[in-house]
């Protein structure tokens, strides 16, 4: 049973040596506490510090620190003997206290109780209650040496064990002050522990004398010792879920070894000096504590083993092997709800899987590790055959291919058939129609049957997924996705042409991209769904793209028409699914491929409800008059009715909504037609006042000027009024504008121009505001009247004023403009100061 998997590098922080190491159960934090008396929490996600907190200002080692997460605080030992505890998202510093008499080296939190445990070099193990104010409960007191770590029993959490220099593991359990019973074995002093997760009743330990023993703690005897490190053993685990196991040393190198068989699997080393601590997280995370940082790694892969066909799913956790008949449950959920099955227990792997892949037909499948593959049969889980080589692919006749690292095995009925040696290194195999080959900067498309290259093409997909007719196919790549046009009748007149190292330049003709990470593919005859690496759910039509959701990472697995379901899956195996009607699928091929006839015909199947999804389509695509006889959805209507310059249409959906943005629109559209009552209309009900004095002022519209001017007067809108009742030559409303927005100084000097009657109120209010703040501004401000000898055109200003009021209440037909325009223009003022007697009333429209 092959352990074999990929070890990824998350997160290194290079700091002070790191004694301890902790990763949050929930947030992607790893708390960190250092020899330099700081605690740090980072964020391995992004590579960012959360959180920084000096323990002692004394810079006294941090031995060991935890999260106390029902509480959000942070537990922490150093050497000044204290024991401190910290809210973790204020800083506050919830409790400090001397704990033990000498150092503390390790500190633990139980899973379900308020209890603290704490061992020392003082050779003590103490108890202590969180929820009492941190009362001491209980002192544990059998060793001879330093008491180094401590740990529960995951099966059991009232019971622990000790790791000590006295070259001991101690099992104690909460309730008693003296150890149940004692493993001895090591050869020096044992540094650290650890109880296995499962059914099995071991503990394992990891001393100075370089050894890691494995212990069933029924029989209390040694059943296994592992050798390889070089130096102290400074901590060793079980993984909860796998079977493994991971060890640290001081010689700087972190080994995996196979809990079952017990053989090294692999080793690390980052050069970062003595490895102190290591710590296993959720979703396969480890975090190392060394001389110079903190590293957190991640093995194995987000992408869940799994693969569909016909309905039926097949998944792996870890060896574990499981099957859901999609076909046979009610799905009911609603779109992206977690749909409720019932998994079935199919067996156990003799590898560890790094993938799984149906056969054609459903009755086979394949799991294969890094090196080795097994072919089940589905209904039974019995061996159907295997062999050495990897990445398992299927042929359309259920033949099938695995690579090796220069070669490619094709076997028939389990027999291989050829092999084909390669000049570069084989880093994956696609299925299709033609049997796909990715290397390092470039794929290769071979025939099945004879392994001639059809064609090379210079990019290096991460994935390569056909339709269902073997007519496009998708080249995903880390960040765009290339589709490809293929007509599989012409693959035997390639086959009878002489080879070109390139291949056939037409095999494959480019149709369109489009710029996405995916992680996963789907083709519903030629339209494609995808997922993508920051939880997008989107489908994309000739380069367009359409999003169906915005959720956390998940897969397609695959399709059910009978269901008109489209299936995905999570990496913890939760399966959620969305409606995907083929009658709507298929009457969007119809029109990508222009058969819009058949298009139509296909429409009269498809419900209503889908109505609002095919005419956003439709408008993508630019057919906006069809996608306007489907729309259903007001909003999109309006819009369409926009673009299509359907205003009245368009008018209807403002004026039912009373949005004020739609009846704009409308106000404009219909300008732009020259349906100005139209537009009147809409502007009046958007309170549109720019617009309604632009329509008003250009057609002479006064009365309705007037009432603007009013309406802008009440809402305050005082520059929309002031030109409203200055077009109306309304000299009074314009005034009283002027004074309501206390702008005396404009006022004023309107007044002079326009009505210098009314000059000496004005004036006398302005002078009176500008004291308040500009006493000797306010003095130098001079009333006019106040000095007819400076101002002695002002009596025959006046009477120019009193003359055009007159003029103003005369009723002028508009076919007599030009004339009366005239007649405004004449230099009255200049004719009275050349002869003072003149009697303006004697002068009169017409006589010039």
């Amino acid at each position: 049973m092959s352990l074999n998997f990929e070890i990824k590098k998350k997160h290194v922080a290079r700091s002070e040596r790191v004694k301890s190491v902790e990763l949050h159960p929930e947030y992607a934090w790893v708390l960190s506490g250092l020899y330099s008396g700081i605690i740090t929490i980072h964020d391995y996600s992004n590579q960012t510090i959360v959180k920084q907190i000096e323990v002692n200002q004394k810079q006294q080692p941090v031995r060991c620190a935890k999260f106390i997460t029902k509480k959000q605080w942070i537990v922490a030992v150093s050497d000044d003997l204290q024991l401190r505890v910290f809210n973790y998202n204020t800083n506050e510093k919830i409790k400090a206290f001397d704990a033990h008499t000498d150092y503390i080296r390790c500190v633990i939190v139980h899973p379900s109780q308020p209890y603290l445990i704490t061992s020392s070099d003082d050779m003590t193990i103490k108890l202590w209650d969180i929820d009492n104010n941190f009362t001491l409960i209980r002192i544990f007191e059998d060793h001879v040496n330093y008491v180094m770590m401590v740990a529960y029993n995951p099966r059991d959490p009232n019971t622990f064990a000790s790791a000590s220099m006295d070259n001991t593991v101690k099992v104690w359990t909460i309730q008693n002050s003296k150890p149940n019973f004692t493993l001895t074995g090591h050869e020096g002093g044992v540094n650290c522990v650890d109880f296995h997760h499962g059914d099995k009743p071991y503990l394992i330990s990891g001393g100075d004398d370089r050894s890691i023993k494995i212990w069933d703690y029924q029989t209390k005897q040694c059943i296994h010792t592992l050798e390889a490190h070089q130096q102290n053993i400074s901590s060793a685990k079980f993984h909860p879920d796998l079977p493994l196991i991971i060890s640290t040393a001081e010689d700087g190198v972190i080994r995996f070894w196979h809990s079952n068989t017990y053989k090294l699997e692999t080793s690390l080393s980052y050069d970062m000096e003595r490895v102190w601590s290591s710590d296993i997280g959720k979703d396969n995370t480890i975090a190392f504590g060394f001389d110079e940082g903190t590293v957190v790694v991640k093995f194995g892969q987000d992408e869940p083993i799994v693969s569909m066909q016909q309905g039926k799913v097949v998944y792996g956790k870890n060896f574990e092997f499981f099957t859901i008949n999609l076909k046979a449950i009610n799905n009911t959920s609603n779109d992206g709800q977690i749909v409720q099955t019932n998994p079935k227990e199919l067996g156990i792997s003799d590898i560890y899987p790094c993938g799984v892949r149906h056969s054609p037909n459903g009755h086979l499948f394949a799991i294969f590790s890094d090196s080795e593959y097994t072919i089940y049969r589905s209904q039974n889980f019995k061996n159907s055959g295997f062999g050495s080589g990897t990445d398992l692919i299927w042929s359309s006749s259920g033949d099938y291919a695995v690579k090796e690292i220069f070669s490619i095995k094709l076997f028939k009925n389990n027999t291989l058939s050829y092999e084909m040696k390669t000049e570069y290194l084989v880093d994956q195999l696609f299925a299709g129609p033609v049997l796909c080959a990715k290397f390092t900067d470039f794929i290769v498309f071979y025939d099945w049957e004879t392994a001639k290259v059809i064609r090379r093409i210079d990019v290096s997909p991460n994935k390569v997924i056909w339709n269902e007719t073997n007519t496009i196919v998708a080249l995903a790549t880390n960040d765009e996705v290339y589709f490809l046009q293929y007509d599989p009748e012409q693959l035997p007149i390639f086959l009878q042409q002489e080879e070109e190292p390139d291949g056939f330049e037409d095999a494959f003709q480019p149709l369109c991209d489009i710029t996405e990470s995916i992680n996963s593919g789907y083709f519903i005859q030629d339209v494609f769904y995808y997922t993508t690496v920051n939880g997008k759910i989107a489908y994309s039509v000739n380069g367009k793209i359409f999003i169906v959701d915005q959720d956390k990472k998940y897969f397609i697995i695959g399709y059910i028409q009978q269901q008109n379901k489209l299936y995905l899956i999570d990496k913890n195996y939760n399966i959620i699914s969305y409606e995907v009607n083929s009658n709507v699928v298929e009457f969007q091929t119809q029109i990508l491929k222009k058969q819009y006839p058949k298009a139509e015909e296909i429409l009269q199947t498809i419900p209503l409800q889908y109505y609002d999804k095919l005419s956003k389509f439709l408008d993508t695509l630019n057919l906006k008059e069809w996608a306007y006889k489907l729309v259903q959805d007001t909003d999109h209507k309006f819009e369409l009715a926009l673009q299509l310059a359907i205003v009245d249409d368009a008018f209807q959906i403002a004026q039912k909504s009373q949005d004020t943005l739609k009846l704009r629109q409308v106000g404009d559209l219909a300008l732009q037609q020259g349906k100005i009552k139209l537009a009147a209309q809409a502007l009046e009900e958007a309170d549109d006042f720019g617009g309604l004095l632009l329509i008003y002022s250009s057609i002479g519209l006064k009365t309705q000027l007037l009432q603007l001017g009013d309406k802008a007067f009440q809402q305050t809108k005082m520059n929309i009024a002031f030109s409203a009742y200055f077009l109306c030559a309304n000299l009074d409303k314009c005034l009283e504008v002027l004074l309501k927005s206390n702008r005396l100084p404009e006022a004023a000097f309107f007044a002079k121009t326009y009505c210098p009657s009314k000059i000496s109120p004005i004036v006398k209010l302005w002078k009176e505001s500008l004291a308040k703040t500009h006493p000797i501004i306010s003095q130098k401000i001079a009333d006019p009247f106040d000095y007819p000898t400076q101002f002695n055109d002002l009596k025959l200003a006046i009477k120019v004023e009193k003359f055009y009021e007159n003029i103003r209440k005369q009723a002028i037909p508009a076919d007599q403009f030009k004339q009366f325009q005239e007649f405004l223009n004449q230099d009255l003022f200049t004719q009275l100061q050349n002869n003072p007697n003149l009697d303006l009333s004697k002068i009169t429209y017409g006589t010039g």
